[in-house]
């Protein structure tokens, strides 16, 4: 059944699914990992880390083989977070930093150079984009460091100053930097360019006290927000959101994971947790699983498997055959947008693009530093494919970032242009 809102309220009619239907049945335990609290999973291609108390387990093969890391610090209560990038992995832990391995856990290296007051805060999440590394901590606000050089430094005040030190996540789409924390429904983003980050709020036009964004994730049409009450969703991680609530009350923890644009979502509470999936960007929810007396920290995705950590090991699931388009229909195609012809561009540039609905589209472009030149696009167009040329003619020479925004989201474009400006 698909909804958008479950049909009655709470457990007691989750307990009852479960025992009128086989899904329990549909997860198997992952034997090759200790069946203790995963806290988080994450996943890069066939590489899936799953994080424990003091020590990760991790897959280069899509789950054939495991490994067992060596403790990552003395004295740890949990490592939160992990992600891969370049046969690195980089992991965030309870007020002790971050730290790497080079050799899938073998050893590890202290890489909180730079992070002042820490011993007090806590790594939720962790985030990379190019070059930069960013952390979401708990008490301490954003914070970034570029991988190749220098230390960590404090990225923007805002955050702090809205009361949302207390951080929950971070991510990243299109050009877009993405945050939570608080308890009083503020969400922020964050723009190239932009010197600090900006305030929304989930209810739109109200703060909302004890309300918490908990996870989030950019499916290439619209950000999708795990919260303590249900799930919101927006187009452009800005107002307007939209609520989606499934009767659950509270929600502790939200896992989200993605195959192409379908997000499947687990809403963990302390009666079970609730296994669902959405193919509309939120909008909609079909319910897969709910597994009573089961708690659920988060979910990952390795090929056609779904991964969950829970207080009780690393459980995986089929989903082949799961994320299909609902009653038989095209699939909507996505949001595109690239330079036509070959680079480095000359004066003028011609934009192609694809566009999933009709409506008001802008294209800005941007420098490496963030800052916007040229003139900015502002127009209305159809569904469906669509070009328009750009003066190019007053760019130095540089790389550049060409940003279209649109009704499903955002996409960019690399430009590099040679020679003297005119």
């Amino acid at each position: 059944m698909k909804t958008s809102r479950m049909s009655a309220p709470g457990w007691a009619l989750l307990a009852l699914v479960v025992l009128a239907t086989p899904a329990r049945a549909q997860w198997t335990r992952v034997l090759d990992v200790t069946p203790t609290d995963r806290f988080s999973v994450s996943a890069k291609g066939d590489t899936l880390v799953a994080c424990g108390d003091s020590t990760i387990d991790v897959t280069t093969d899509a789950g054939v083989t495991w490994k067992h890391s060596a403790k990552v610090a003395a004295g740890l209560n949990s490592v939160n977070t992990a992600l891969v990038r370049n046969g690195v992995i980089y992991v965030g832990t309870d007020r002790q930093g971050v730290f790497l391995t080079t050799n899938m856990g073998d050893t590890w290296t202290n890489f909180s150079q730079g992070l002042s007051g820490l011993g007090t805060f806590v790594i939720k999440k962790l985030m990379v984009r190019g070059d930069s590394l960013y952390a979401a901590t708990d008490g301490g606000g954003a914070w970034v460091r570029n991988l190749n050089a220098g230390s960590w430094s404090h990225f923007g005040n805002e955050i702090d100053n809205a009361q949302g030190g207390n951080m929950t996540t971070i991510a990243a789409g299109g050009s877009r930097l993405f945050a939570a924390g608080g308890f009083n429904g503020s969400v922020f983003f964050r723009d190239p360019g932009q010197p600090d980050w900006t305030e929304s709020l989930l209810f739109n036009d109200h703060l909302a006290a004890g309300l918490a964004g908990l996870s989030a994730v950019w499916n290439g049409h619209a950000w999708v927000v795990g919260s303590n009450i249900g799930i919101f969703h927006s187009a452009t991680g800005q107002a307007p959101w939209t609520f989606v609530d499934f009767n659950l009350r509270p929600i502790f923890f939200v896992g989200l994971a993605l195959q192409g644009s379908d997000v499947f979502a687990s809403l963990g509470t302390g009666a079970g947790s609730l296994i669902t999936v959405s193919r509309d960007d939120g909008a909609t929810w079909q319910n897969l699983d709910t597994l009573a007396a089961v708690f659920v920290y988060d979910l990952a995705r390795v090929e056609t498997t779904l991964y969950a950590g829970r207080v009780d090991g690393l459980w995986r699931r089929s989903i082949a055959g799961v994320a299909s388009v609902p009653g038989g229909g095209t699939p909507r195609a996505p949001l595109s947008f690239a330079i036509a012809g070959s680079q480095p561009i000359g004066d003028r540039v011609r934009f192609t693009f694809d566009l999933p609905e009709a409506g008001p589209i802008a294209i800005d472009v941007f420098d490496v530093e963030g800052r916007r030149v040229g003139d900015a696009i502002r127009e209305t167009r159809a569904a469906g494919h669509g070009e328009m040329g750009w003066d190019a003619s007053s760019l130095s020479a540089g790389v550049f970032f060409a940003r279209l925004t649109a009704a499903r989201g955002e996409a960019t474009a690399r430009l590099v242009r040679i020679g003297a400006r005119r």
